[in-house]
Order: C-alpha cells, then structure tokens, then sequence
C-alpha cells in the first residue's frame, strides 16, 4: 500500500503543532509526522492513555519534559514514550516521525492542566 504525501491527513493540533496522519488499515499501529514550533501542548501535559510512541527526529530540535526527566533532542535521536508517561515538548523547527502502537486516536488521548 502506498500512500502519498498529498493523502496525508493534516490536522493542527495546536498554533505551535501540525501533524500529518498517513491512515492505512491496521489498528495495531499508527505513523503521522509532526512538526513543532515552540510549547506543545501549549500548557500543561499531553498523555497517551493506551499507545506507546516512538519519536524519530529528522530535523531541527526540541527539549522534552517527561515523567522520566529532561531531555534534549534532536536529528536522529529517538524518544520512546510508554503509555500513560505525561510529557510537554519545546521544538526549534521540530520535524518528528512518530509510530503509535497500538493506533492512535482522539480517546486515548489527555491533556493534563498545569495546577
């Protein structure tokens, strides 16, 4: 199956964040490329609830807060996210692959409010 650029599903999730979901028939696993340009989420935390994610970063660079500390990352480096670890990203022209397992989608997802 291929799918092309231009069938890519183009969502903003945020002013700083535009992800391109590449949507195939599997339900055991997700790719979308994403882009990020300064906080994501804007405030707070982001969280998967039921996915795993991978990061591969193609360009640019980013810090990422994690339950599991701070990092910097940048191209070529990977980020493994377990499920349910809460995190919030700074990107520097940020272009990052990213593999869900299992897909994801708009249910398992949960933003965690700044106290």
């Amino acid at each position: 199956m291929l799918i092309k650029k231009n069938q890519a599903i183009r969502k903003e999730n945020s002013d700083n964040c535009v992800v391109f979901e590449y949507d195939y028939d599997n339900l055991d696993s997700g790719f979308a490329v994403a882009e990020i340009n300064g906080r994501y989420p804007s405030e707070g935390k982001s969280m998967n609830l039921d996915c795993d994610q991978v990061y591969y970063v193609i360009s640019g660079e980013a810090k990422l807060f994690s339950d599991k500390g701070e990092f910097k990352i940048e191209q070529g480096d990977l980020y493994y996210f377990k499920k349910k670890e809460a995190y919030y990203i700074i990107g520097n022209n940020l272009k990052v692959c990213i593999i869900n397992f299992p897909k994801w989608n708009l249910k398992q997802y949960k933003l965690i409010k700044d106290k």
